[in-house]
């Protein structure tokens, strides 16, 4: 096994652009960024990165939220109405009746669609009218208008919805997440954060913070953590690894997160104490940060529940579901004063404003990941615009899962390596990492992927001791 095949993986992605039509909207934009970050921040019907995100499924709702009643609600700058009708179909429509602009929140599910209630309109969950009870029997209205309408899924527990241009609509992606281990079991969860989508998702870019915030100033995290780290960020297919790597306990650790454009993060745990030796590709935590409009976002995704992998300690899927994350300071549920002496992410993220200033900010070295999906969002949005398709997670044709790289493992080094410099601890992490990539197109089960990984890593870490 040579890194060879990882940047074949990513080279073939960069060539499977073609050209598409670009995308128009009929419904106006959302607000504009005062301090002219739009381009990336802005994500209405009409802005560029709302074009791009529009080319993507994301969850917007937990499914047993969804009862019998319609739930209004915001999706990147619109206003929409999500429904069940009474042979259990989801719709997503408008949110008001293209006949008067009624608030189809008070519609009255169907057997088949929903109901408005103003005058008897009722629309498929596809928006098609089927029925304008008042109207004469020769009226061609029906015919002629349609709701709008969005296509929804319902997967592990979570709705997911797609917003784009019904010709170009992708599958939507099974990560091979969900099917790591034996008695896998993802439980969904939703919380909701007060600022615009781009700064959640760059916390997630920024390691270092992991050493601050979560460990040194509070303990959040375990205090393995505390140890400053070699950072480094690693290419895959979809996104970067970021990575930190560091020696504890007479043990290399390495915790490398998956960014995976535009908007899925996948984090391995919380609570490795670095004390025993263990590898592991996989994660205990999938996150999307799905745009409501500019200046609010929904924090949804699952927590992985599973016999062999316990990333969080004593979590349970009892401590998860809408405004229950599970881990400390992930929302603003605590008193003002105990987020002051402990803040979490919730209060480092939304501090920054609704859309943070970034002309304001004063970067360093370690914040290379975050430069680093600024720009592999400028890009991917650019193209967009230009007509070209976005690059789409790409199931294997064996098993049709997508393949993701979040991985964690602490080994013992021997006692000449215990003083190795930065730089060998981030090649290290770095080869370590193509390497995971790598095995990951292998056309083999999840215990052979990670056994040829781990072979792999192994051999490297003799370079370590060199």
């Amino acid at each position: 096994m040579t890194c060879l095949t990882a940047w074949t993986t990513i080279a073939l992605r960069r060539a499977c652009l073609r050209k598409t039509p670009s995308m128009s909207q009929s419904v106006p934009p959302t607000t504009t960024d005062k301090n002219g970050d739009d381009f990336l921040t802005a994500v209405g019907p009409e802005t560029p990165g709302g074009q791009y995100l529009r080319r993507y499924w994301h969850p917007f709702m937990l499914a047993n939220e969804l009862q019998d009643l319609p739930v209004a609600l915001r999706l990147m700058g619109e206003d929409l109405v999500v429904f069940r009708d009474r042979s259990g179909r989801i719709g997503l429509l408008h949110k008001h009746c293209l006949h008067r602009g009624t608030s189809l929140e008070f519609g009255i599910p169907a057997d088949q669609g929903i109901q408005c209630c103003y005058h008897g309109w009722k629309f498929d969950i596809d928006g098609t009218i089927l029925e304008t009870p008042a109207e004469p029997a020769n009226s061609k209205i029906k015919h002629n208008f349609k709701q709008g309408a969005y296509p929804v899924r319902e997967l592990h527990g979570l709705l997911f919805a797609y917003l784009g241009p019904p010709e170009h609509m992708p599958e939507l992606p099974v990560l091979d997440t969900f099917a790591k281990d034996d008695g896998n079991q993802p439980v969904p969860f939703r919380f909701h954060m007060p600022c615009n989508w781009l700064q959640v998702v760059e916390n997630a870019c920024d390691p270092i913070h992991n050493v601050f915030l979560h460990a040194i100033v509070s303990s959040q995290f375990s205090d393995a953590f505390k140890v400053l780290p070699a950072l480094d960020f690693v290419d895959t297919p979809m996104g970067f690894l970021s990575m930190a790597t560091r020696l504890v306990n007479g043990r290399v650790f390495v915790r490398a997160s998956d960014i995976i454009m535009p908007n899925i993060g996948q984090f391995t745990g919380s609570s490795n104490k670095a004390a025993d030796d263990s590898f592991r590709i996989g994660c205990g935590r999938t996150r999307w940060v799905t745009p409501i409009d500019d200046v609010n976002c929904h924090y949804i995704g699952y927590v992985h529940f599973s016999p062999k992998y316990k990333p969080y300690g004593n979590l349970t899927p009892d401590d998860l579901g809408v405004d229950k994350a599970g881990l400390i300071g992930q929302t603003d549920e605590r008193p003002y004063k105990d987020r002051q002496r402990e803040p979490g992410d919730y209060d480092a993220v939304a501090s920054q404003g609704q859309v943070a200033n970034r002309r304001a900010e004063h970067l360093g070295t370690t914040d290379r990941g975050v430069v680093m999906f600024r720009r592999l969002l400028a890009k991917a949005i650019q193209a967009n615009l230009q007509g070209d398709t976005p690059a789409l997670p790409q199931p294997m044709l064996w098993d049709g899962k997508t393949r993701t790289y979040a991985h964690e493992y602490v080994l013992s080094v021997a006692p000449e390596a215990q003083g190795a410099s930065h730089d060998a601890l981030q090649a290290f992490g770095r080869a370590a990492a193509l390497a995971v990539v790598a095995a990951q197109t292998l056309r083999m089960g999840n215990d052979g992927i990670e056994t040829q990984a781990h072979q792999q890593v192994l051999q490297l870490l003799k370079e370590l001791v060199k």
